[in-house]
């Protein structure tokens, strides 16, 4: 590689503050998200549609926890790229696979949720297991084929001293740049759309299940599922946003690269952290809001399994029927009198 592989000078306090962030930030993608993985391969009763997209987007993370952490931390303590111009290449794609398959797992549970919270019998009909697998082959695939255009000519990998990292040279193929800003806008627009529809219809059936309960209705149960799924929706919310955020400062970078204006190492190896810091922050986000995480998480380091019995409704199941308030008043009164014989049930979703 034709290009520096020393990172600037820097004092001694800096590099044991960066390679003991990146360290961090390994351990804890690397426990957080195995742990997830842990957690939905052990329960069966976790294994639902968006659990599953759910562990998609762990293992990505864990990918990356993987190939890119151990490279970035050899290279702040060592000061210097010491690998093989083909590991530069393979740590590269690597991280474009990751970033990818991150974002069209995002994009495809922001489809899945807007069926089951806007059209949940369509929701039941086409999202099963078998067909969600299928998407995240899908996704995987597209996310090979998204990082192996530089490999093939169409843009180049380098290193580069003020990241820290291997990445795309933005100065290489004016093409590829608007391929990649085409790839974000077009993941985002989806993604939003789903859910500004999916608030709106939330919002329409949170007031028509008041309005039943001010006609006389009085289904807990009822109450118990819709709150589950706004609850479930919420978190993946949560999780796009985070997502978005921490790549902020990158996209950021990616137009600046195009003007004048100086960007200083700091800025630059904010954005390396705040992208690592994506690998971080899903896990504790399930772990605050699912309470269905925490008793499974609990339930593996224990002998009795019968914490997994507490753990009884699927939630890919739940979010079509939930929309109780849609169907008509003689099929609602029936359903709300049949749910009314069960155990009120918990949330299992992550």
């Amino acid at each position: 590689m034709n290009v520096t592989l020393s990172l600037p000078p820097r004092s001694a306090f800096l590099v044991f503050l960066e390679s003991g962030v990146a360290i961090i930030f390994m351990c804890l993608a690397l426990a957080g998200n195995f742990t997830v993985c842990l957690v939905i391969s052990r329960n069966k009763l976790l294994r639902t549609v968006p659990n599953f997209l759910l562990l998609n987007l762990a293992t990505a993370d864990i990918v990356n926890a993987v190939v890119s952490f151990p490279l970035l931390i050899s290279i702040l303590v060592n000061g210097i790229w010491g690998f093989h111009g083909s590991v530069c290449q393979f740590q590269a794609f690597q991280t474009y696979v990751s970033y990818s398959c991150s974002l069209l797992t995002l994009t495809v549970t922001s489809v899945t949720r807007y069926y089951a919270t806007v059209h949940p019998v369509k929701h039941r009909g086409i999202f099963k297991l078998r067909t969600v697998c299928v998407l995240i082959v899908v996704v995987w695939v597209t996310s090979f084929a998204f990082a192996a255009m530089p490999l093939l000519g169409w843009g180049r990998y380098q290193f580069e001293p003020f990241y820290a990292l291997c990445i795309h040279d933005h100065n290489y193929s004016a093409s590829y740049n608007m391929f990649l800003f085409l790839f974000l806008i077009v993941n985002s627009t989806v993604i939003v759309t789903c859910y500004s529809k999916i608030f709106k219809a939330m919002k329409r059936r949170n007031r028509r299940i008041h309005l039943m309960f001010a006609q006389g209705s009085r289904s807990r149960q009822l109450e118990i599922i819709n709150a589950q799924e706004v609850k479930l929706t919420n978190t993946i919310f949560i999780v796009i946003c985070l997502f978005s955020i921490c790549y902020l400062p990158t996209i950021i970078l990616g137009f600046l690269m195009f003007t004048p204006v100086y960007v200083p190492r700091f800025a630059r190896m904010l954005s390396t952290f705040s992208v690592g810091l994506t690998s971080v922050v899903n896990p504790i986000v399930y772990w605050v809001r699912s309470k269905a995480f925490r008793q499974a998480l609990k339930g593996i380091f224990r002998k009795n399994d019968g914490v997994h019995d507490s753990l009884r409704i699927d939630v890919s199941e739940s979010m079509g029927s939930s929309n109780t308030a849609d169907l008509g008043p003689n099929r609602r009164r029936a359903v709300i009198k049949k749910r009314s014989t069960r155990t009120l049930p918990e949330d299992k979703s992550l």
